[in-house]
């Protein structure tokens, strides 16, 4: 490091490539039962820009400012900048679990220069971020997990996202994180639908896809209570509203306890 009298600054003899960081935002559309990845549409290079992906669809994600972490980038870019502009709310995306997922420096991953990406995933309650109507709707859109591979996609971002799916299959054996999905109050039908997406077990397997022995096998874990209510407004069929309990739960975590399937 040598010291540079007119900046101020220690400056290195070494050369830095750019660092960004990305976000995989997942999120439960309780519609029709199907995890989804909040996709922004790139917008046209300026002028004195050199183009890239033009048109594709990307992760939410942008350049680190100085002196800045990239925990403090991606809090930055989702909650503050581009998620603000995107929903009908008056904050960023604020997400129920985030977690660092890879580090990405191919050589060729950005026709602008060479430029290192740190990846993240987060799980959010999509039915918080409405996607705007008129010309942002856009820019910014939730798609169906199995519909991603369909898209035209910028940079590396299709496969950040399959180890972001790979990781969520890791980690949910593990952690409740299928809770982070889901409202409050959920239905069983709901929390099956999440563990089917994640998990993509085969067609016969009986565990995770049969209606009765999934329902079971959560509520013999001991954190998942029934509330006594029901959801209402359906007056042929009233499923049973249940709720995550965290003090159970951390309690089963201090004897090990791991869900398999």
């Amino acid at each position: 490091m040598k010291y540079n009298s007119n900046t101020g600054k220690w400056e290195s003899k070494y050369w830095h490539p750019a660092l960004t960081t990305d976000a995989v935002v997942f999120g439960f559309d309780k519609d029709d039962c199907s995890l989804q990845i909040l996709l922004i549409k790139r917008g046209k290079a300026k002028p004195s820009e050199t183009p890239a992906y033009e048109g594709y669809w990307a992760l939410p994600g942008g350049f680190l400012k100085e002196n800045e972490t990239t925990d403090e980038c991606v809090n930055r870019e989702l909650f503050e900048e581009s998620s603000m502009k995107l929903f009908n709310n008056d904050m960023g995306i604020k997400p129920e679990f985030i977690e660092q997922l890879n580090t990405y420096s191919a050589r060729d991953r950005d026709p602008r220069e060479f430029v290192v990406t740190v990846a993240y995933y987060a799980l959010v309650k999509k039915n918080k971020y409405i996607v705007k109507g008129g010309d942002d709707a856009a820019e910014a859109k939730w798609f169906p997990i199995d519909k991603i591979a369909d898209l035209p996609l910028a940079f590396d971002h299709a496969k950040i996202i399959q180890d972001a799916i790979e990781r969520l299959r890791e980690k949910i054996h593990f952690e409740p994180i299928g809770f982070n999905l889901l409202d409050k109050e959920f239905t069983m039908p709901q929390l099956q639908s999440i563990y089917i997406t994640i998990l993509n077990p085969p067609e016969n397997d009986s565990a995770i896809r049969d209606r009765r022995n999934f329902p079971k096998k959560m509520l013999k874990l001991g954190y998942i209570k029934d509330t006594g209510r029901v959801v209402s407004g359906n007056p042929y069929r009233s499923p049973k509203l249940y709720t995550f309990d965290e003090d159970s739960y951390k309690s089963a975590k201090k004897i090990g306890m791991r869900l398999e399937f």
